[in-house]
């Protein structure tokens, strides 16, 4: 049996068909090829891009600093609270010390200021770096991730809002219905952009959690619409009517009975509000009001690249590169569950 079967093993007939319909596209596999691969490669960035060594032989000692945090002083140094463990590993060297280190491919991390200001891509700095002299390999690199985090955590945060809310909506209609559609609509009509600064001005800070926070609190209302439909079409049949009839409460008819048949439509929102949200940072990180410096991020380095564009292309070109095969391969994935989770097939 292979895990595809595995898979579909325990599902129904109908459920079964559309993951199958799914897995047969071809677009599907680039999809899910192209996010697993950023997926892993951003969420496993301290092995491919560190200052710091995985591996570090001293004195008979093992050490792992890429994944370990050590105090200067388990090397001896007392007038530092930082390591640089590059020149520590050449000075012992050269000093006939058995001190051995396994780097990273890329010896670089993504905060680390080099003399090497908006230099070109070289085999010391794979893509060039920035306006500070940060290699642009390892913020590409960490800025992924943090785009990545940042997608999944919005898409999590606004399916739990809005599935929340949306139920409430759909299953008790009447006044809840009412009053709740009056506040999505006054979120609605706010000015999104403008209420992101004014809350970065207020808190003196625009740090990813309020950025996060922000961005959410003007996004479920979508899915909490199409929940509320759901909910509405299906709150009037009758294996509702049979289950109240059996006693069952609210919450058992809710989440045992409507919420699993009204998914199907959710699901196939969830990679579109994923690239929404990663889109939606890398725009406010262009225009300034994102994350906070120094913190990597594509939309600082596409405003680095529109600002420099004459002397240092590849500022440019990477990010764009790099955000435009992330959304592509998420919406990818999203076009293909569309086209196997369409009722009307």
């Amino acid at each position: 049996m292979n895990i595809f079967s595995k898979f579909t093993s325990r599902m129904s007939p109908i459920t079964k068909r559309r993951w199958n319909g799914f897995f047969r596209q071809k677009r599907a596999w680039i999809g899910l090829l192209g996010f697993i691969s950023i997926l892993f490669f951003s969420m496993t960035a301290e092995i491919w891009s560190n200052s710091k060594p995985l591996i570090l032989k001293r004195e008979g000692h093992w050490y792992f600093p890429a994944l370990i945090s050590y105090p200067a002083t388990d090397f001896g140094i007392t007038d530092s609270f930082v390591v640089d463990y590059r020149e520590m590993a050449k000075k012992e060297k050269e000093e006939g010390k058995s001190t051995w280190a396994l780097f990273p491919v890329n010896q670089w991390d993504p905060l680390e200021q080099s003399p090497d200001v908006m230099s070109p891509p070289s085999k010391t700095h794979w893509i060039g770096t920035d306006s500070l002299g940060r290699d642009v390999t390892a913020r590409l690199l960490y800025g992924l991730r943090v785009s990545l985090s940042y997608g999944l955590m919005f898409w999590a945060m606004c399916f739990l809002i809005g599935v929340t809310i949306g139920s409430i909506q759909g299953y008790f209609a009447g006044n809840v219905d009412f009053f709740t559609e009056r506040v999505k609509e006054l979120i609605e009509i706010l000015p999104f952009l403008s209420v992101v600064i004014l809350v970065n001005g207020l808190m003196k800070s625009d740090s990813f959690w309020i950025t996060l926070g922000v961005v959410v609190a003007f996004s479920w209302s979508g899915v909490a619409s199409q929940l509320r439909a759901q909910f509405l079409s299906l709150r009037k049949l009758e294996f509702c009517d049979a289950a109240r009839a059996a006693g069952a409460g609210h919450a058992r008819i809710i989440f045992k009975h409507i919420l699993p048949n009204s998914l199907t439509p959710i699901l196939t929102l969830t990679p579109f509000t994923v690239s929404g949200g990663i889109a939606t940072l890398a725009v406010l990180d262009y225009l300034g009001f994102g994350l906070s410096p120094p913190t990597p991020s594509l939309g600082e380095l596409l405003q680095q690249g529109r600002t420099y564009i004459q002397n240092a292309v590849w500022l440019l070109i990477t990010p764009t590169v790099a955000l435009s095969w992330m959304l592509i391969s998420i919406n990818l994935i999203g076009e293909s569950l569309r086209e196997a989770f369409d009722p009307r097939k």
